[in-house]
């Protein structure tokens, strides 16, 4: 990236790649950016590895490439993204909230650079680490402002020691306009295609995966519950929507198995289609934003007491969603138990749908674009710094 004059209103997030469901979020934080007179710029590299199997990189017109080294030590792997002289001519950076980003503690380190963070805040996916977590603190000392993704990182963070003015919680979320109107508005032609292309029965009771993938996901956990499911009830149907580095795993362990469907990467439009065939979204490993999807589309998710779920798990409840043991003949019985009782089985269709009325991704734009314009203030207090006139806004537009 080569930049040879101040943006003063350029507001840069800084990000390792863009996935395909962050595209809704920094489109309606661009718009709303604009109303104030400012300028969104997404600086960002492309995945490579396990990662990029995943096959769900996007850009867009707020996209800025850069480059980004990875390296590994001792197991842990550290990233370096080259950004420290551009970040010096915009107005403000949100970057990671992570303490394996090198480059975040290089911003954090001169004053003058107005750094914003966003982040977990607290580790949800592994054990916390004690140094992790002393690291994070001191970036959020030197931050302006502390996005969080959900109310209980923010807590913690609050208990470590930040000061609860300094945090916003966005609420992460993905296109779940987007999501409902794809849904509400399929003709019966295309979904009636969609059902013939992947030789499912009108009378079948559909279960979808969607997700990556990959370890985190306990493929093998979903199969072997999946089994015990077809067993009990004859019209069950397994959709398997997603790519990523257990594709092959993925394809040999569903051609054993002739209720299982394989659809490949489906993209918002097609999974808001393909939702009307089913009954039931299935994650017994990770959950994260597809909790946003399930609420969105109004399918309750059926996951597990798994311990390292992502933060957007906490959007779910028991009235919304269903949640068993974790094991596999738990976790069947639940979805058997669920599938039999259809009246319990409208209810939560009914309160997932009403929930996900909560989320979108104006909202989450709103909500940082308020903290963003809470750290500028806060900046310029720290920095003695005048104002930057920032060009009138197009609210009206």
């Amino acid at each position: 990236m080569k930049r040879d004059t101040s943006r003063p209103n350029v507001i840069a997030f800084i990000q390792p790649f863009v996935p395909s469901y962050r595209r809704g979020l920094f489109d309606a934080i661009a718009r709303r950016l604009k109303q104030e007179g400012l300028e969104l710029e997404v600086w960002h590299a492309q995945p490579k590895g396990i990662v990029a199997s995943r096959r769900n990189s996007v850009t867009g017109s707020w996209s800025v490439p850069i480059k980004q080294h990875r390296l590994s030590i001792r197991r842990r792997n550290v990233t370096f993204r080259p950004v420290y002289r551009d970040a010096k001519r915009v107005r403000a950076v949100v970057t990671g909230l992570a303490s394996s980003s090198l480059e975040t503690y290089q911003l954090a380190a001169d004053k003058n650079i107005n750094m914003m963070l966003w982040g977990h805040g607290r580790n949800y996916t592994a054990g916390n680490n004690a140094v992790d977590g002393r690291l994070e603190g001191w970036l959020c000392t030197r931050a302006t402002h502390v996005f969080t993704y959900t109310q209980q990182g923010a807590e913690h963070l609050v208990e470590a020691g930040v000061p609860r003015e300094k945090l916003s919680t966005v609420v992460n979320t993905t296109d779940t306009v987007r999501l409902r109107e794809g849904r509400s508005g399929a003709s019966p032609a295309d979904i009636e295609a969609f059902r013939r292309r992947l030789d499912i029965s009108d009378d079948a009771e559909v279960a979808l995966f969607v997700g990556a993938f990959d370890v985190p996901k306990r493929l093998p956990f979903l199969f072997e519950a999946a089994d015990l499911i077809k067993k009990s009830r004859p019209g069950f149907v397994l959709l398997l929507a997603g790519a990523g580095p257990l594709d092959e795993y993925v394809a040999a362990e569903a051609a054993k198995r002739d209720y299982v469907r394989l659809a490949g990467r489906l993209e918002i439009d097609e999974l808001a289609l393909a939702s009307n065939l089913v009954d039931l979204i299935l994650i017994p490993g990770r959950v994260g934003l597809v909790a946003v999807d399930s609420l969105a589309l109004g399918i309750p998710l059926v996951t597990t007491d798994y311990p390292f779920h992502a933060p957007e798990a906490e959007y779910l409840d028991k009235e919304n969603s269903v949640w068993t043991a974790d094991d596999e003949a738990s976790y069947a019985a639940g979805i058997v138990e669920i599938l039999a009782d259809k009246g319990r089985l409208d209810a939560l269709k009914a309160r997932a749908a009403a929930d996900g009325l909560l989320y979108s991704a104006e909202r989450s734009a709103e909500n940082f674009v308020t903290g963003i314009l809470a750290g500028l203030e806060l900046h310029e207090r720290r920095t003695g710094a005048r104002p930057v006139a920032r060009a009138q806004g197009t609210a009206g537009e």
